[in-house]
């Protein structure tokens, strides 16, 4: 797709921009730290515990927690809990993919790098035959589905881990962005540092409550995303749920984001998912942009900002588990597509496609592999597709 349409797709999404965007809070769904790497964020600089870069700007009081929201809303936390989302990081001794007993090792040129249990710590090594540096990993980023990087800190700065574990090999291979030529020296051999700007959005889209009187909180972040990531600090929300008890108040101070305008609702989740402007800001044009959703989405022909049918929650209940069944999509595409051999729908304004009419997004949303991932995700740029055709960008 040429960059002119893709610019106006963002032109139309621009115009539509939320509104109160302070009280947005950034969503979180698959996609390990490594992304920051893909989109070309990685920056010099690097960031000390004691001096964290803030981008939002609630204190700890304005949380009620996971639990305090269960009090009302207890099924759709207990569903929303076991989600990938929720599972959206970890500390790394609780990860269940790194194994018990045997290490997990990776070549790299000169380098051996390891990644092995030690008592109740995970230490991660580098080692050129003769020395080797050693550090305990902190963090787990990512539910394993297709992978999980990791995040350690040495010295007062935090690092990404230069391998990743990826489910389909059950092994380590170079986390996505990271140069393959081995490194000149073995302290660089284990990851890259990261930058304030990429440690809070890091955090920011992988755990919760991690923002402390408008900085990050490394040491006090609930692991994977809750209710506030999406829904804003919910202590205000639930002294208005006690007020309007006792004196009908009805203004709920809660952020529903399923109450957006359509391209306010795809906006809003880009902030982890990746959006139209921060795409075309990295100048990523090629199949590393393939897991950024609401940019392909936006890419598709039929994409309209100012219909309901076309979003992310059209399709996905960030409550509940990623439907992986095909043809329990058929009911979306249908909104728009009338099927033949069923009654037409008043809201239907497109035919559907003439040689199948069941599992449309096998053919019209084909998963794509991006190289070095070792997963195939699912395209959102909704086409008519043809075998061999190269990648649209």
């Amino acid at each position: 797709m040429n960059n002119s349409f893709v610019r106006s797709r963002a032109i139309r999404l621009v115009a539509g921009r939320w509104r109160d965007s302070a009280l947005l809070v950034l969503m979180v769904g698959f996609a390990s730290v490594a992304i920051l790497s893909a989109v070309g964020q990685s920056g010099g600089a690097t960031v000390q515990a004691d001096q964290p870069q803030a981008s939002r700007t609630a204190s700890r009081s304005p949380y009620a927690g996971a639990r305090r929201c269960a009090d009302c809303h207890s099924s759709i936390v207990r569903s929303q809990e076991n989600t990938p989302m929720g599972h959206a990081a970890q500390k790394a001794p609780d990860s269940a993919l790194l194994p018990a007993n045997a290490p997990l090792i990776f070549h790299d040129g000169k380098y051996t790098l390891q990644i092995r249990r030690d008592q109740d710590e995970v230490v991660y090594t580098a080692s050129d035959g003769q020395d080797s540096v050693s550090v305990p990993l902190t963090w787990a980023f990512g539910m394993g589905n297709a992978g999980q990087t990791y995040i350690f800190k040495n010295e007062g700065v935090y690092y990404e881990s230069r391998v990743s574990y990826y489910n389909e090999i059950h092994g380590l291979d170079l986390t996505i962005g990271h140069a393959k030529p081995p490194q000149a020296k073995l302290t660089a051999e284990l990851g890259r540092p990261l930058s304030k700007d990429e440690l809070t959005i890091c955090f920011s889209c992988h755990t919760s409550e991690d923002m402390v009187a408008g900085n990050l909180d490394v040491g006090s972040v609930h692991p994977g995303v809750t209710c506030e990531n999406c829904h804003g600090p919910g202590s205000d929300h639930v002294q208005a749920m006690e007020l309007k008890k006792t004196a009908g108040n009805s203004d709920v101070r809660i952020l529903n984001p399923g109450s957006l305008r359509p391209a306010e609702v795809n906006e809003f989740c880009g902030k982890c998912h990746r959006t139209t402007s921060s795409v075309l800001a990295s100048n990523i044009h090629d199949v590393r942009n393939v897991r950024f959703q609401p940019y392909r989405l936006e890419n598709s022909r039929c994409y309209d900002p100012t219909d309901t049918r076309i979003t992310c929650l059209a399709c996905h209940d960030p409550h509940k588990q990623l439907v992986t069944d095909p043809e329990k999509y058929d009911e979306q595409c249908e909104a728009c597509h009338a099927v033949r051999g069923k009654a037409h729908r008043a809201s239907q304004s497109a035919p559907a496609c003439p040689n199948a009419t069941i599992k449309c997004v096998t053919c019209h949303m084909p998963k794509t592999v991006l190289p070095g991932s070792h997963y195939a995700f699912t395209d959102h740029y909704i086409r008519v597709t043809h075998a061999g055709e190269k990648y649209p960008e």
